[in-house]
């Protein structure tokens, strides 16, 4: 009669341990499932996003590698011009319509500014000029050609 209380005994503390290893597995079993839920939602939400931002314009990956096709890149070198005026010329060239990017490089004898921009370089400084007649006026244009913009303030 002992050994069938002591089995007995030994058979509920192992089924009473063995339902609660299952519950722990349960518990991690139905956090990853959370998790799983939760990237899904995500997916579908940037999908429904980017769907909704084509309809009205926005650029995807999809439409960026178009858009660097289109781009064009100028070279605009100053000579003579001092880092207050560079840095207001750059800001008028980056507000022009069509430009994607400005890069702007400072030296006192000669400064840079390379611009990503759609259309001609001629388009672009014809753009520029109007916005930076305090800067600059056509006397001070020394020379342009497709992809390169010369200007000499002194």
């Amino acid at each position: 009669m002992n050994k069938i209380v002591l089995m007995s005994f030994a058979f509920i503390t192992l089924s009473i341990s063995t339902v609660k290893a299952q519950s722990i597995f349960d518990k991690i079993d139905n956090a990853i499932n959370k998790v799983d839920r939760a990237s899904n939602t995500a997916d579908r939400a940037s999908n429904t996003g980017s769907k909704v931002g084509s309809i009205f314009g926005k650029k995807n990956k999809k439409n960026t590698a178009k858009a660097t096709e289109d781009n064009n890149k100028t070279v605009i070198k100053i000579s003579g011009i001092d880092l207050t005026n560079l840095k207001k010329l750059d800001a008028v060239i980056s507000a022009v319509n069509g430009v994607t990017d400005t890069n702007m490089k400072y030296n006192a004898s000669g400064s840079t500014i390379t611009v990503m921009h759609s259309g001609s370089s001629e388009k672009l400084l014809e753009s520029i000029q109007p916005k930076a007649k305090s800067i600059f006026t056509d006397k001070n244009v020394e020379s342009f050609d497709e992809g390169s913009i010369e200007i000499k303030m002194k």
